[in-house]
């Protein structure tokens, strides 16, 4: 399942579909769900929506699933990773999401109670920390890829060791990786090719049946 980003306020799943094409080359099915968007919803209603999609792939296909997404998209990957799936649905799986690969994924919200955008996502410093996944318990046993590009800012550098450093002390297989020369919309480049690295640590991260 990929994740599309754009701040939780942007964009579409079609915008986004031809980053499936490498996955597709080798056999693997990728889902783009959509999200309603802020300010009509907030972040922690998008948060729901995409569990809610999961669900409903679970419930069709019987299967565990790889997330992967990119920006807000990546902060929804490291939710998914973390969610008490048996919670939600006795027929799932506690690790139905046993690895998740973030893309400038945003792990730690409180940063954006002071910026502009937050006329939209209407966060304080509470709810942004009850929305950020790096404050959860952390999904133990199971796998995090937190993939940043090198050229990004230092606050997207800085989210991704974060959330490998936290999760990874607390029992997750995190792996933090810089993709030399992308910035925040090239790092996704690779996808696309069925022969690129990150396109051959995605097919090796795929759930067995």
């Amino acid at each position: 399942m990929f994740i599309h980003g754009g701040w939780w306020r942007n964009f579409e799943p079609s915008l986004f579909s031809h980053f499936a094409s490498g996955l597709n080359a080798h056999g693997i099915g990728v889902a783009l769900p959509g999200y309603n968007l802020c300010p009509q919803v907030g972040i922690a209603d998008i948060i729901e929506e995409m569990r809610r999609a999961l669900l409903v792939l679970w419930r069709r296909y019987g299967k565990r699933m790889l997330v992967l997404g990119h920006s807000a998209g990546g902060h929804l990957t490291a939710v998914l990773l973390a969610t008490d799936w048996p919670a939600l649905d006795a027929t799932a799986p506690a690790d139905l999401v046993p690895a998740g690969y973030a893309i400038s994924g945003v792990y730690d919200l409180a940063p954006l109670v002071h910026v502009s955008m937050n006329q939209d996502f209407r966060l304080d410093d509470d709810r942004a920390r009850q929305i950020s996944p790096v404050f959860w318990p952390a999904p133990r046993r199971r796998v995090l890829d937190a993939v940043v590009g090198a050229r990004e800012s230092n606050e997207f550098l800085r989210q991704g060791r974060l959330i490998a450093d936290a999760w990874g002390k607390a029992g997750v297989a995190t792996r933090y990786e810089e993709i030399i020369g992308a910035d925040h919309f090239t790092v996704l480049d690779p996808l696309t090719d069925p022969n690129s690295a990150m396109v051959k640590r995605l097919h090796a991260l795929v759930p067995k049946p």
